[in-house]
């Protein structure tokens, strides 16, 4: 069975059914084992689905639910990771029509029944001037309808979904994502929504979209510590959105919350979530005890306006509060084989077709910046530096001495405790003595969520046998060469597994490339203690910077003070 089909057939076992793929109208045979309520055909033919359709069968094409699995199966890793970092996941239902006899307004009714949306009546604001004055209140204003119904379209930005920039009176968009009013300046935690329009805000100002609404609501409860994200694309599909989602899974930090609020799913498959920590919630009743509920949406409730979010947040708000904010329990079980091998696979295939023409531009940048001369025996060390210790510069000092010129990539990926831009700062402030040292980012190709995400799994995921030939490979054939590297280095990993083997599969890989790999023994303290970063974090919680003034440069260490002497994260 191929790959493909074995990701149908176990995706269909989650519902109980059988899939019978029908690859040509040849084998139109296979219909007769169709067994009702338990079968499904699979088929990209377009005869066999023809008949299938005349004889009522359940059918998809091949295509849309193989896509449609591996994506299923790799959210259910990405959730079982963030259970094993204690990240809770919350699932409310977008707002739909009541079904038990409520009764809508008149303007409301007629609104469902001719498919009245916000952008069919943006198209001729005048004829519908008294349903949107009835929408906006004493906001509306022709001029002002026109400009929030300015929304800037959903594009692919390397691997993932964004908007694009906008700025304006009443939307703006900032790095691909709607602004949030309201959010702390400081803060421990951060809520991440993601949905559709109802998250990215239909037809309403940036202060009054869901995530907005939830953070204010946060703010006049005196809960100051969690800033809210809106992931939200209006336009967007599912996909798009479980994508972005799963791109940006490996990176949650302990204490984050992940919020979804979109449509309803299979209650078959939701089982399945649920059992892996997802909390839903189905809020379409509680939402209809409004009586704003009976009027204040476009063509169906889920399009809604400024009132009907306000009504939406306090629904989630209160029950967030209620369940204070933690994850739903996990069984054991589930942890014990836990690989997040599908999870893996999903974000290393999500790489466009643009990714090795971006590594070109981004190589061909640092030879323009930092011209090589063949005759010089370049070398490289990518690191992390979470945060830049004694140990980190130990080892650029020894590799140093062993070339002409030395790189340092920063790992540019903003999933570790410390940002990016601090951790950049902390090496290029701790090596600047030191000639012939270029520190520069590492850009999304050395170990990145594209490249090598179990890098930032590996304290939550117990499989350290990790692929990582497509990492090193991209480095041997595409950023050594330009750059003349002839060397890697890196230090022994003594305690880290997923370190340990990506050292011993550069022994293996880089001489075929015709590169050394060299490891360096680790700097250890007069107490024979291996000097490591996770030994500062640990410190840092206690704010202990004097012990931390033992395991790090004077330069690191003043960044540390900055940044965390009145707060334990940075903002």
């Amino acid at each position: 069975m191929s790959n493909t089909n074995q990701y149908i057939t176990d995706y269909y076992r989650e519902m109980e059914l059988s899939p019978i793929f029908i690859d040509s109208i040849f084998q139109s045979f296979k219909l007769f084992s169709y067994k009702r309520d338990k079968s499904v055909i699979v088929s990209n033919c377009k005869l066999v689905m023809a008949a299938a359709k005349v004889l009522r069968m359940q059918r998809i094409r091949k295509n849309t639910i193989s896509e449609s699995a591996v994506q299923y199966f790799a959210m259910k890793d990405a959730f079982l990771l963030l259970a094993k970092k204690g990240i809770p996941v919350y699932y409310y239902n977008r707002i739909g029509k009541e079904k038990n006899g409520f009764t809508y307004s008149e303007s409301a009714q007629n609104r469902m029944n001719n498919g009245l949306s916000f952008p069919k009546m943006y198209e001729d604001i005048d004829k519908y001037s008294e349903d949107l004055k009835e929408l906006f209140g004493n906001l509306y204003d022709k001029d002002y309808i026109l400009q929030i119904g300015k929304i800037p379209q959903v594009v692919q930005k390397g691997n993932v979904y964004r908007h694009e920039d906008y700025t304006s009176k009443y939307v703006n968009v900032i790095n691909g994502e709607r602004i949030v009013l309201n959010q702390p300046k400081r803060f421990s935690r951060t809520l991440h929504i993601y949905g559709r329009c109802g998250v990215f805000g239909y037809a309403v100002e940036d202060k009054d979209t869901l995530p907005s609404k939830i953070q204010k609501y946060l703010e006049d409860h005196d809960i100051n510590d969690i800033k809210v994200v809106n992931h939200g694309l209006w336009g967007g599909s599912d996909e798009y959105i479980d994508h972005n989602f799963l791109i940006d899974s490996i990176g949650f930090k302990e204490g984050d919350i992940v919020m979804f609020y979109k449509m309803h799913i299979d209650k078959r498959l939701l089982k399945k979530w649920e059992d892996l920590g997802v909390y839903y919630k189905e809020i379409t009743h509680e939402w209809h005890q409004y009586p704003e509920a009976k009027w204040c949406f476009y063509d169906k409730p889920g399009h809604m306006n400024n009132v009907g979010y306000q009504n939406v947040a306090k629904i989630i708000c209160d029950d967030l509060i209620k369940n204070n904010w933690k994850s739903k329990p996990v069984d054991e079980e589930y942890f014990k084989s836990f690989k997040s091998d599908k999870l893996n696979e999903y974000i290393k295939n999500s790489k466009n077709s643009d990714f090795y023409k971006e590594i070109k531009v981004y190589t061909d940048e640092i030879v323009k910046q930092y011209p090589p001369n063949n005759t010089e025996v370049c070398g490289a060390i990518v690191m992390n530096c979470n945060p830049f210790t004694n140990g980190h510069r130990y080892l650029i000092e020894y590799a140093k001495r062993k070339v002409d010129r030395l790189y340092i990539f920063v790992l540019k990926e903003d999933k570790s405790f410390f940002k990016y831009e601090d951790r950049f700062l902390m090496v290029k402030n701790g090596t600047k003595d030191l000639k012939n040292v270029i520190v520069i980012s590492s850009g999304q190709f050395m170990i990145s969520a594209l490249t090598f995400p179990e890098y930032f799994m590996k304290d939550y995921v117990k499989e350290k046998n990790f692929d990582v030939s497509a990492d090193l490979e991209i480095f041997c054939e595409y950023i050594a060469p330009p750059l003349n590297i002839k060397v890697r280095f890196a230090g022994e990993e003594p305690f880290d597994p997923v370190t340990k083997n990506y050292n011993e599969n550069m022994t293996k890989i880089l001489p075929k490339y015709g590169m050394d790999f060299c490891e360096i023994p680790r700097l250890t303290t007069d107490t024979g203690e291996v000097v490591n970063a996770t030994e500062v974090r640990r410190l840092l919680k206690n704010k202990d910077f004097e012990q931390i003034g033992k395991y790090v440069p004077k330069s690191t260490l003043e960044i540390l003070i900055a940044k965390y002497s009145d707060c334990t994260k940075n903002d």
